[in-house]
């Protein structure tokens, strides 16, 4: 079993997306037990899997992965059994995508971040202190440990930060992955992404031999482009450079399988489906893109 995070300072670079067409591709095309975990709170890879409408209600009546902070915060027990939304992907009231399991997000995880900060270790000793700061970032990892043999894969989509609760995605990980656009916005911020991930990973670690504990940092799994833009069937020069540069900055890092620029992830997040359950030419393109990338991601990770 393994863990994933899907991270990228920026925005709209396609981690949810991705996050969610590997998913649906391992369990799909590879017989794979898959859990994705959303702790996103704008919940785009919830609301891949399922309408507005089923998400409310489901957290109406079990909850989300708020209710795992709450409940941290509150000083009682928790199951994370209670909040997996079991086959979630439905077509015509059809379960559709067998397999695949998801912890849908929402939007009150964007008020723990200060909640978990507000929260002060017993004493101010040093091992006090330790402890406080493995504690508050294991919170996933430990939540998840009675249930990782269970899955092939746990797939984490992350928010735009490094904030406490991706923190915890990353505590809770064995390899992240980055997801970008070929262009400058997207990238720029590649090397001060990773600097930041191997500095928590060095905090963590000290702080865990301070406290006697033990804990595991994630390695950069790869960087996957999407989103590439293609012109006369080949892809532009300004694009093909970006990512020649990027190639040369992470060598052995970068996916050579990518997504191009397209109108069939819009058909499948209207329908609430992944591309891979979608006719017509354009979700075709785009699944089959979409394929290669999730054997890749198998050979690599």
């Amino acid at each position: 079993m393994k863990v994933v995070s899907f991270i990228n300072y920026k925005g709209g670079v396609g981690k949810s997306t991705t996050a969610y067409h590997i998913g649906c591709a391992l369990a799909l095309d590879h017989g794979m037990k898959v859990l994705l975990v959303d702790i996103d709170p704008q919940t785009n890879l919830t609301f891949l899997c399922a309408t507005p409408e089923r998400w409310e209600d489901f957290k109406r009546n079990y909850g989300t992965l708020e209710s795992l902070y709450r409940a941290y915060l509150n000083n009682q027990p928790f199951n994370i059994r209670d909040i997996i939304w079991q086959d979630p992907i439905e077509k015509a009231g059809r379960k559709v995508v067998e397999g695949l399991d998801l912890i849908p997000s929402d939007v009150r995880l964007l008020g723990i971040d200060l909640d978990l900060q507000l929260k002060t270790p017993p004493s101010n000793d040093l091992t006090s202190v330790a402890n406080h700061y493995v504690e508050q970032r294991t919170i996933l990892r430990n939540a998840l440990r009675p249930i990782q043999g269970e899955y092939d894969y746990i797939l984490i989509d992350c928010p735009p930060n490094l904030y406490l609760v991706t923190q915890n995605a990353l505590a809770a990980s064995d390899y992240y992955v980055v997801t970008a656009l070929p262009d400058h916005l997207s990238t720029i911020g590649l090397a001060i992404l990773e600097e930041r991930v191997n500095k928590l990973n060095n905090d963590l670690k000290y702080a865990a031999g301070i406290a006697e504990k033990e804990v595991s940092t994630p390695e950069m799994g790869g960087i996957i482009f999407v989103r590439v833009r293609l012109g006369g069937g080949m892809i532009t020069n300004v694009h093909q450079r970006k990512m020649n540069e990027i190639r040369g900055m992470y060598p052995e890092k970068v996916f050579d399988n990518y997504t191009t620029e397209g109108i069939g992830y819009s058909e499948a997040a209207e329908r609430a489906l992944p591309v891979f359950l979608l006719s017509g030419s354009n979700p075709r393109r785009v699944a089959d893109q979409y394929r290669d990338i999730t054997a890749e991601f198998i050979r690599r990770i």
